[in-house]
């Protein structure tokens, strides 16, 4: 007699006809858009920001430290989206921090229907920083 073998389960997110769509990170020191923003001043600021992050850098005690934030985490989405910044303007996407203080990310109308033909219904973003250095991590699911 033969013994059978359990049938795995099917994954949920097989299930359901979703999944990662992508993974991206970015890791960069303050120092760098330090000099940037000494360089170019509110003009970098208007080109990288969010309207909804202008919102939020207007309140900040560290601009450089709130500009690296953004600017690490617009190249760890780009990553995750597959295509680096081509066809991604700076200010369509960002991130503002919920009641509780987690990032969340937000876009302009472009990239909103962008993801929605690509099928990409979540985004998830998170940060770290250390002695000077900034780190991003997104994914995004369909």
């Amino acid at each position: 007699m033969k013994a059978r073998r359990k049938k795995a389960p099917p994954r949920a997110a097989a299930v359901r006809g979703s999944g990662v769509y992508g993974i991206g990170v970015d890791i960069l020191h303050v120092t760098r858009i330090e000099k940037v923003y000494a360089r170019h001043g509110e003009r970098f600021v208007e080109r990288l920001l969010h309207p909804l992050e202008m919102r939020d850098f207007a309140k900040v005690t560290k601009p450089a430290q709130y500009l690296a934030k953004s600017f690490a985490i617009k190249e760890a989405f780009v990553k995750a989206l597959g295509t680096g910044f081509a066809g991604v303007a700076h200010d369509e996407v960002g991130a503002v921090r919920n009641g509780l203080g987690k990032p969340e990310l937000v876009y302009g109308p472009n990239l909103k229907r962008r993801l929605k033909q690509l099928g990409i219904r979540r985004a998830h973003v998170t940060l770290s920083d250390e002695g000077g250095t900034v780190c991003a991590v997104a994914v995004l699911e369909r």
